[in-house]
């Protein structure tokens, strides 16, 4: 608790119970003279497509909605599965603290700190206020934050209006580790939307119709430069 006890501090005096915005929860975005959280997207979780929220989560944190801010059945089947698989991703409230209390030093005391602070935003927040971070300001490949930002600079549409097969691209584009920009890495963002597909298919949170027809005629990008001109 007292690795965690700076950004207790930071939040604490917020009022979440009058109506505010809980996703503007740093006091620099409350002010919003300053600060770039004065600007971005704040989409709610029931005004995006059905489709992104399900691959995003079918991809990211399948037990989002039964943990408490850390995914402990994810933790003890990866230990279980011994050395040499791969390392747990974090839950999307992890996440989602790393992404409101940013460190650039991945050392066990901001492990822990991130820990705790995700315990703390589920004791707060809601699951979809929480989500509702998540989404509007995860990076969603190169240099782009927020699914509102990347449907426009990838698909020039609003994030209310992309189908199956956008949704699959952008749920596999978050945080993905990419070396070159997601426009120009187009097979690499490809491959990436048909496992978001194929993960999709086996939860159940799609027909098998549904996704051959998404890979039949998949996302087109259409990625839109600061200047504006489409490539």
């Amino acid at each position: 608790m007292i690795a965690a006890n700076p950004v207790f501090q930071k939040t604490g005096d917020q009022d979440w119970s009058e109506g505010a915005d809980p996703t503007l929860c740093l006091p620099e975005c409350r002010t919003g003279l300053t600060s770039a959280c004065a600007t971005y997207s704040s989409i709610s979780v029931k005004e995006l497509p059905d489709v992104l929220v399900k691959a995003t989560l079918a991809t990211g944190d399948r037990r989002f909605y039964s943990h408490f801010g850390i995914d402990l059945t994810a933790i003890a089947l990866s230990l279980h599965a011994g050395p040499g698989t791969k390392a747990v991703r974090s839950s999307i409230t992890q996440q989602v603290a790393r992404i409101l209390f940013p460190s650039d030093e991945p050392t066990l005391e901001v492990r822990i700190q991130e820990a705790l602070v995700a315990i703390w935003l589920e004791w707060r927040l809601s699951k979809d206020e929480i989500l509702k971070i998540y989404l509007n300001r995860v990076q969603i490949g190169g240099g782009i934050f927020g699914v509102s930002k990347a449907a426009q600079s990838y698909f020039h549409k609003q994030v209310q209006d992309i189908e199956l097969g956008e949704a699959a691209l952008l749920a596999g584009l978050i945080n993905a580790p990419l070396d070159l920009p997601s426009h120009v890495a187009l097979p690499n963002a490809r491959e990436r939307a048909n496992l978001v597909l194929d993960t999709l298919v086996e939860t159940g949170l799609i027909t098998n119709d549904q996704l051959f027809a998404a890979k039949q005629h998949p996302a087109r990008l259409i990625f839109v430069h600061q200047d504006a001109s489409p490539n």
